[in-house]
C-alpha cells in the first residue's frame, strides 16, 4: 500500500501567488486531500488555506525541520473538486490573481460560518479485527473503557468527554494501536425553501419555429456527442432564445449531466426563476445576491450533494460544484456585469468557455446585441454563429423614433423633461389600458447642485464627483462612496442662499410624470428604491397583473423582462451613456438602447419606442432606429481597428490608488519606467499613461491608470505575470499605494 503523502501545498485568500508547504501530522495522515480547507499557522496568525497539491518529498531548498504543521481540518471532504481546482488555477494564471483568491471566489460566503456550526469530531473503532485486542488493552483500563463505549456506537468527542474524564490521551493511544480513529463529519443541513412569482411555464409541446428547430438540432448534436463546442446565439429581442435554452438543458439532463444557466443579475429576473421551476420543478437551485448568506450556502450545498441538476444564477454560478455539467448558458453575454470588479477580476463569460472546454460540454452565449469580442470570435471560427433574425409569430420589432430635444425647446417652447411626442404617446397608451416603460439611467432628483450667485458646485468631499440631490430624502448623496449629508441651506463659498438644482434623475422624472398623469399607477425601480429582492418581486407581480401603468427605472428595467402589455418605451435622456469617456461607450449605448427598446411590442400590439436626445446626429441613433446590429458592428469594428482597440488588441489595466496624491503619482511614474524598460525588449507591446483616472478621486483615494496593449495576449500576460520587479515595487509601497492588475478590463473609469 502506498504511504500517505507527508507534505501539502497550501494557498490563501491573499495576494500571494506562490503556495506554501506544510507538513501533515500523523493525526491527519491519509485524511488530507486536494481541495480541502486546512487551518495552519501563518506568521503570528492562524489562517484557513486551501490544499492544492500533496507530495511525498520536499522541494529542493526546504528544511523539513523548519516546516510548520497543519493544525486542523474543518472539512470531512474536499470543498473544491479537482476540476474546479484546475479552473481556478487557470483563473489565477490568466487574470493575474493568486490561486487562493480564485478558490475563495468559487466558494459560498457562508461556508466558514456553516462549517463551524455543522462540523463535529467523531471517535469510532477501526476494522482491525485481526489484532489481539484483549492483550493490547490488558494494562490500560481507561483505553478499554473508551473501546467498550465505542463498541456500542460511534461517539462524538463531546460525548466521550462527558462519559470519561480527560479522554484525549487514552484515545490517542488507541489510535496509535490502530484500534480507533477520529474523523470530522458534517451534520446534514436542512434545505431552504424559496418562493418565486407565479408564472405560466412554457409548455414543451410548444411548436418551435424553423429557426429554433434548426438551432436546437445543431446544439443537440454536440450535447449528444459529449463534445465541447461554443455557440454564439444572436437573436433579436423576443425571438425565443429562452425556449432554446430550456430544450438544450433538457437534452443534457437526459444524458445524466447537469446544466448552468447564467443571467446578468438574477435578482432582476424573477421570470427566469419562475420559468425554470415551472419546467424543471425541484431540480433547480438558485444563486443570487438577494439570498442571505445562509441561504446561499444551503443552495450551494444542494448542488454539491447532487440533489439538483440545474443552477440558475449570476456571475458566480459558473463555479457551481456540479460533477459533470453538460451545458453552460450565458444569457445577455454582452453584459459588463459578468466581469468581476475585485480580485480575482475574472470574466464569467470567458471562464464559462474554459470550463466547458475542460468538461467537453456545450456553451451557449446568447444576446440580441453580442459583444464585439464574441462576434469577432464567431467570425474567426472560435465560436459557431447561430442566428434568430425574427420574433416569435413574426411579430414586428418596435418602431423607433428619435426625438430632438433641442427642437423641443427652440421650436415647440417645451421645457418639460418629456417631449411632446412622448407625452402624447403615453396618453394614448394609457387610454387603451396598455403599459409604458420610461427609462432614465440616472438616479435622484438633480444630478448636481449649483450656487446661483458664484457658480459653486457641491462636490463630494471624498470623491472628484458632484453630489446628487435626492428630494425624497432631502439629502445630497455621492453615488461612488455613498457619502450623504443634508441638503445645504446656503453656499459654503459665498454664503448666498439661492441653490439651483441642475439636471434630473428618476426621482424627479417620477414627480413630473405624476403631475402630468395623476390617474396613472406608477412604480419606480432603481438602486434607491430596490434595496432588496422583494422590490423586484413586487414589480414583477404588479406588472403581470396589470397593476402598474407606467414603470420608471434605470438599467434594472432593461434586462430579462417580458411583459406582453408593454407597448411603449420612452428613453428619457439617451445621451448619458454616450458621454462616458470610454472607447466602448458607443457599443454600450447601442446595446442598452436596443435592449430597452426590445421591451416594447412583445405581445399582440405592435410596440413604439421614443428616444430623446440632444445629439440626434450621433451615429449610434442611426443604427438603433433601424435595429441594425450588422451595420453598427461593421462601423464600430472599422473604428476599433483604426484606433488599435479590442477586439483587435488585448489590454491589461494597471490601476494605482493612494490616499496621498504625491505617493500615487510617484509610484505611477516608477511603474512607467519599469514597464518601459521591459517593453523595450519586447515587440508589439504599447504602454499608455500614466494618466489620471476619469474619476480621479474616490473615497479619499487618488487614482492613476496605465494601460498595456498588444495584439499578442500572451506577450502581455508574460510581461506582468510573476514579474519580480513589479512584486518588489509593490512590496516597497505596501500599505501606502495599492496596485491592481486588470486583464481584459471592461471599465476604464
Amino acid at each position: 500500500m502506498k504511504p500517505a503523502p507527508r507534505y501539502s501545498q497550501v494557498v490563501f485568500n491573499l495576494p500571494l501567488k506562490e503556495p506554501f508547504t506544510y507538513a501533515i501530522p500523523s493525526d491527519f495522515s491519509g485524511l488530507i486531500r486536494e481541495g480541502m480547507r486546512v487551518q495552519v499557522p501563518f506568521g503570528r496568525r492562524k489562517m484557513i488555506g486551501y490544499v492544492v497539491s500533496l507530495s511525498d518529498a520536499l522541494e529542493p531548498g526546504l528544511d523539513p525541520g523548519k516546516l510548520k504543521f497543519i493544525e486542523d481540518v474543518p472539512d470531512a471532504a474536499p470543498v473544491v473538486s479537482a476540476e474546479l481546482l484546475r479552473l481556478t488555477g487557470w483563473i489565477a494564471d490568466y487574470y493575474q490573481s493568486s490561486w487562493g483568491e480564485a478558490i475563495k471566489a468559487a466558494l459560498p460566503a457562508g461556508l466558514e460560518i456553516e462549517s463551524r456550526k455543522s462540523l463535529t469530531r467523531v471517535a469510532r473503532l477501526t476494522s482491525a479485527t485481526h489484532l489481539d485486542i484483549a492483550g493490547l488493552l490488558r494494562r490500560s483500563p481507561k483505553q478499554k473503557k473508551i473501546y467498550d463505549l465505542l463498541r456500542q456506537k460511534e461517539r462524538t468527542m463531546a460525548e466521550l468527554s462527558r462519559l470519561v474524564a480527560s479522554p484525549a490521551g487514552a484515545l490517542k493511544q488507541l489510535r496509535e494501536k490502530s484500534l480507533a480513529e477520529v474523523v470530522t463529519v458534517r451534520a446534514a443541513a436542512p434545505a431552504v425553501a424559496h418562493s418565486a412569482p407565479a408564472a405560466e411555464a412554457i409548455s414543451e409541446s410548444l411548436k418551435l419555429t424553423d429557426d429554433q428547430s434548426r438551432i436546437c438540432r445543431e446544439i443537440g448534436q454536440t450535447i449528444e456527442a459529449g463534445k465541447y463546442a461554443a455557440f454564439l446565439l444572436h437573436g433579436v429581442t423576443g425571438s425565443g432564445k429562452t425556449e432554446i435554452y430550456l430544450r438544450c438543458i433538457r437534452m443534457a439532463l437526459r444524458r445524466g449531466r447537469q446544466a448552468i444557466m447564467m443571467v446578468p443579475e438574477i435578482s432582476l429576473t424573477p421570470q427566469t426563476v419562475s420559468l425554470f421551476r415551472g419546467r424543471f420543478g425541484g431540480r433547480v437551485a438558485i444563486l443570487h445576491s438577494g439570498l442571505s448568506v445562509r441561504e446561499r450556502f444551503l443552495e450551494w450545498k444542494k448542488i454539491a450533494d447532487g440533489r439538483v441538476s440545474i443552477v440558475v444564477g449570476a456571475r458566480s454560478a459558473i463555479f457551481a460544484p456540479f460533477k459533470d455539467p453538460g451545458i453552460i448558458i450565458i444569457d445577455e453575454e454582452h453584459d459588463p456585469s459578468y466581469k468581476q470588479d475585485a480580485a480575482p477580476r475574472y470574466h464569467a463569460r470567458d471562464t464559462a468557455v474554459m470550463r466547458a472546454r475542460n468538461l467537453n460540454a456545450a456553451v451557449i452565449l446568447g444576446s440580441a446585441t453580442p459583444s464585439l469580442e464574441s462576434r469577432r470570435n464567431a467570425e474567426s471560427g472560435k465560436y459557431t454563429y447561430l442566428s434568430l433574425p425574427r420574433r416569435i409569430h413574426d411579430r414586428l420589432l418596435p418602431v423607433v423614433k428619435i426625438a430632438d430635444m433641442r427642437q423641443e425647446r427652440l421650436e415647440k417652447n417645451n421645457f418639460s423633461i418629456l417631449s411632446v411626442d412622448l407625452k402624447n404617446a403615453i396618453r394614448g397608451r394609457l387610454e387603451r389600458s396598455e403599459q409604458v416603460f420610461l427609462f432614465l439611467n440616472r438616479r435622484g432628483t438633480a444630478n448636481y447642485l449649483l450656487c446661483a450667485d458664484c457658480g459653486y458646485v457641491f462636490y463630494c468631499p471624498r470623491c472628484s464627483v458632484s453630489l446628487t440631490f435626492h428630494g425624497g430624502e432631502k439629502s445630497v448623496r455621492c453615488h461612488y462612496c455613498n457619502f450623504v449629508t443634508r441638503t445645504p441651506g446656503a453656499c459654503p463659498e459665498c454664503g448666498a442662499g439661492v441653490i439651483r438644482f441642475q439636471g434630473f434623475g428618476t426621482e424627479k422624472l417620477e414627480r413630473e410624470v405624476r403631475g402630468l398623469f395623476p390617474q396613472a399607477r406608477l412604480f419606480r425601480l432603481d438602486r434607491d428604491t430596490a434595496r432588496g429582492h422583494s422590490r423586484f418581486a413586487a414589480m414583477f407581480d404588479k406588472m403581470t397583473h396589470g397593476e402598474i401603468d407606467i414603470l420608471i427605472g434605470t438599467q434594472m428595467i432593461t434586462k430579462g423582462h417580458d411583459f406582453p402589455n408593454v407597448t411603449l418605451v420612452g428613453v428619457v435622456h439617451a445621451d448619458l451613456s454616450l458621454n462616458i469617456p470610454d472607447f466602448r461607450s458607443g457599443e454600450r449605448s447601442f446595446q442598452l438602447l436596443t435592449q430597452v427598446a426590445g421591451r416594447a411590442g412583445r405581445g399582440l400590439v405592435p410596440g413604439q419606442v421614443i428616444v430623446q436626445t440632444w445629439h440626434p446626429q450621433h451615429y449610434v441613433y442611426h443604427f438603433v432606429r433601424r435595429h441594425d446590429y450588422e451595420k453598427f458592428y461593421e462601423r464600430e469594428m472599422r473604428m476599433r481597428k483604426k484606433l488599435n482597440y479590442p477586439p483587435f488588441t488585448k489590454m491589461i489595466g494597471m490601476n494605482i490608488e493612494s490616499s496621498r496624491e504625491d505617493r500615487g503619482r510617484d509610484f505611477a511614474e516608477k511603474m512607467r519606467i519599469l514597464l518601459a524598460g521591459k517593453i523595450s525588449r519586447t515587440k508589439n507591446v504599447e504602454l499608455l499613461g500614466p494618466s489620471r483616472a476619469a474619476v480621479y478621486r474616490i473615497n479619499e483615494k487618488f487614482r492613476w491608470h496605465l494601460i498595456l496593449r498588444s495584439r499578442e495576449g500572451r506577450a502581455l500576460r508574460s510581461l506582468v505575470g510573476r514579474c519580480p520587479e513589479i512584486e518588489a515595487l509593490k512590496k516597497s509601497a505596501a500599505g501606502k499605494v495599492k496596485l491592481t492588475i486588470d486583464v481584459d478590463p471592461v471599465n476604464l473609469l
